[in-house]
C-alpha cells in the first residue's frame, strides 16, 4: 500500500510541475504567436516586450507592443504601446467565439506619416482589410470543398473574437513626412476611443478584422487632429520640400483639401 501511495504521489507532483512549467510558458507562447501572426496582417514587423497572462482569471498584458511602418515609409515605427491590458472570459477558450471583456490600450504613440498614395495609418488599415477579405474568401473555398474531405484530413477552424470593450485613451500623436520631415517634437492627445460589442453578432470578428477596425479609427481620430493647427502645417510643408504629387494628392485627402 505504502509504495501505491508515493506512485500516487510522484505522478500527482509530476503533473502539477508539468501544468506549470505549460502556463509559466503561456505569455512567451502569446508573443510568439503575436510577433509571427500579426505581420503577415499588417505588412510591417511587430515586436512585442513580454506578455503576462494568467490561465485562471483571464487577466492579462501585452508589453513593449510596436508596429513597424509598411513599405514605403521612413520613420522607425507606427505605433508604440506601452501596455494592453487584456480581460479574457476563459470559459470562452473552448469554444468557437472567444469573448475577451476588455482590451485597453493604454497612452500609445502614434507616428503619422504621409507618403506616397496616403498615409502609413491608413495602409496598415487597408493591409488588414485586404488581408481579412482574403481570409474570407480562402475560408469560403475550403467550406465549399468539405463536401467530401480526406480522410485523414481535418479543415483548420477559424479563430474568431467577440470583444465587450475596447479603449484607446491618452494616445500621443506625431506627424513626419516620408524621407522629409522626421516626426514633430510637438504632439497632439487624441480623443478617447470606445467601441462596445464588437463582433457580438454571428460568428464573431477575426483577428485581421479587429486589426483594421482598431487602425482605421486610429487613422480617423489621427486625420481630424492633424487636419488643423501645427501639424497640418508641418506636413503641408513637407509636402512641398518634395514636391511629389503622390505625397501632395494624400495629403489633398487627409485634409479634405
Amino acid at each position: 500500500m505504502k509504495w501505491i501511495i508515493r506512485v500516487v504521489v510522484v505522478l500527482v507532483v509530476l503533473i502539477g510541475a508539468a501544468l506549470w512549467f505549460g502556463w509559466s510558458q503561456l505569455g512567451s507562447l502569446v508573443k510568439l504567436g503575436i510577433e509571427k501572426v500579426t505581420p503577415p496582417v499588417v505588412q510591417a514587423g511587430v515586436t512585442v516586450q513580454q506578455v503576462k497572462l494568467s490561465i485562471f482569471s483571464g487577466i492579462g498584458a501585452i508589453e513593449g507592443f510596436e508596429i513597424g511602418n509598411p513599405k514605403g515609409f521612413t520613420g522607425p515605427y507606427a505605433v508604440r504601446i506601452g501596455r494592453v491590458e487584456v480581460a479574457l472570459n476563459t470559459k470562452s477558450v473552448s469554444t468557437e467565439k472567444i469573448v475577451l471583456q476588455h482590451i485597453h490600450i493604454n497612452d500609445p504613440e502614434i507616428n503619422l506619416e504621409a507618403g506616397l498614395g496616403g498615409t502609413n495609418l491608413q495602409h496598415i488599415a487597408n493591409n488588414a482589410k485586404s488581408f481579412a477579405s482574403q481570409q474570407a474568401a480562402h475560408s469560403g473555398k475550403g467550406e465549399a470543398s468539405q463536401a467530401a474531405p480526406a480522410a485523414d484530413s481535418k479543415p483548420a477552424k477559424p479563430i474568431n473574437f467577440q470583444v465587450n470593450e475596447l479603449l484607446i485613451t491618452g494616445a500621443k500623436l506625431s506627424a513626419s513626412v516620408a524621407g522629409v520631415v522626421p516626426g514633430a517634437e510637438a504632439k497632439l492627445t487624441l480623443p478617447e476611443i470606445r467601441l462596445t460589442n464588437i463582433g457580438s453578432d454571428g460568428a464573431g470578428i477575426s483577428p485581421a478584422e479587429l486589426t483594421a477596425l482598431i487602425f482605421s479609427h486610429i487613422s480617423t481620430e489621427a486625420a481630424k487632429a492633424s487636419a488643423s493647427g501645427s501639424l497640418k502645417n508641418l506636413l503641408q510643408g513637407g509636402a512641398e520640400k518634395l514636391n511629389t504629387g503622390g505625397v501632395k494628392e494624400g495629403l489633398k485627402g487627409l485634409f479634405g483639401k
